[in-house]
């Protein structure tokens, strides 16, 4: 079955969120060893809410690549969480105290939940499935 532009759009964004949320544990870790104690700890606390999360999406991206369901349900679940995770953060700040650094980072996020939600993306993971599943 020939993958279309969004299938393939949905798998590379999936990819570059997977890279970028590695990268930024990457990068917090690595300033963690030039900070303080009290501040180490900290960041070392981001790098794992963020790293966690980056590991599976790279789970979730090998399992889209294949073509699979259950990378799609990982992907979701994955990115939405986070997606959830981050709009908690800026609705516990408050909503007079609008911080726009939080609201792009939350606006990047749900990005490829809403790409696997395109119904021709999720027709296209359910489908093989049932296509799958009826030839046995």
């Amino acid at each position: 079955m020939n993958r279309s532009g969004w299938i393939t759009g949905t798998i590379v964004a999936q990819a570059l969120w997977a890279v970028a949320l590695v990268g930024f544990a990457l990068f917090l870790l690595i300033l963690s060893r030039t900070a303080g104690s009290e501040a180490s700890a900290g960041l070392k606390t981001g790098a794992t809410v963020l790293g966690v999360p980056g590991l599976l999406a790279i789970v979730s991206w090998c399992g889209l690549w294949k073509e699979t369901l259950w990378g799609w349900w990982l992907a979701l679940i994955t990115d939405f969480a986070l997606l959830s995770m981050f709009i908690y953060s800026m609705v516990d700040d408050g909503l007079g105290n609008i911080d726009w650094e939080m609201a792009g980072i939350t606006l990047t996020s749900a990005i490829v939940p809403i790409f696997l939600l395109i119904p021709v993306v999720r027709r296209f993971y359910w489908h093989i499935t049932t296509t799958q599943s009826s030839a046995l």
